[in-house]
């Protein structure tokens, strides 16, 4: 049986995809761990009777907690959607680069500030005919998650210090797993990674369909289950 090469105009963005997915489930597993056994050592041991000791019992074990629930997980999921940006525009880069076959990269892209999503998705639909937007729940998925990762880098996570405020609260509404409120910060939870996560993917492996390039479906489990 002759096994056929990986196409690695398409398997290296797979593949970067697929190893942030294993990253971000494998360090949620190690926190969960990680206050478990806190909880373990230092919360309570005794046995609650009443509705007040079930109160107070509970709160110490939040406090147990808190360094893991309160600090650690809120912050690192904050530092994996704006990681998981970093991503996709490197691979947008890598995607324009394979179009353009090596050859050196337009004034456009050179020494260039600020984020690149925009200027690739211009630049594929002028020169290549290839139009993100035809791709309009993922692409709708990427501006989401651009507005997000500005508030948490530029704005600490603090939604009302963002000029996109209005567009952060509205999306609460449509995004699971994701909230802004006034006067707070971002809070993520796992659902909204995941389908961050899921969108980034199959945006990629659209992008490869349009352009008729191969995608290894058998090389890649794709799953993002997390509690």
């Amino acid at each position: 049986m002759i096994v056929k090469p990986p196409e690695w105009k398409t398997h290296r963005t797979l593949f970067a995809l697929d190893s942030f997915r294993a990253y971000w489930l494998e360090n949620e597993r190690l926190i969960r761990q990680a206050a478990k056994a806190e909880e373990i050592r230092s919360g309570p041991n005794w046995a609650p009777q009443t509705e007040d000791e079930h109160g107070e019992f509970r709160e110490e074990q939040r406090i147990a907690r808190v360094l893991h629930d309160e600090i650690m997980t809120p912050n690192f999921r904050h530092s994996i959607l704006v990681m998981l940006f970093v991503i996709v525009e490197r691979e947008l880069l890598r995607l324009v680069r394979n179009l353009e076959e090596g050859h050196a990269m337009t004034d456009l892209f050179v020494n260039r500030r600020g984020s690149l999503f925009m200027p690739v998705a211009d630049h594929c639909k002028t020169y290549f005919k290839l139009d993100f937007r035809k791709c309009s729940i993922c692409y709708e998925a990427l501006c989401d998650l651009q507005k997000v990762r500005d508030c948490i880098v530029h704005c600490h996570a603090e939604v009302s210090l963002s000029r996109d405020a209005d567009y952060l609260y509205k999306l609460k509404d449509r995004r699971p797993g994701f909230y802004a409120f006034r006067e707070d910060r971002i809070e993520i939870h796992s659902s909204c990674i995941k389908q961050f996560l899921i969108e980034s993917w199959e945006f990629f492996v659209w992008v490869f369909d349009q352009l008729k390039w191969q995608v290894d479906h058998s090389r890649y489990s794709y799953s993002t289950d997390a509690r």
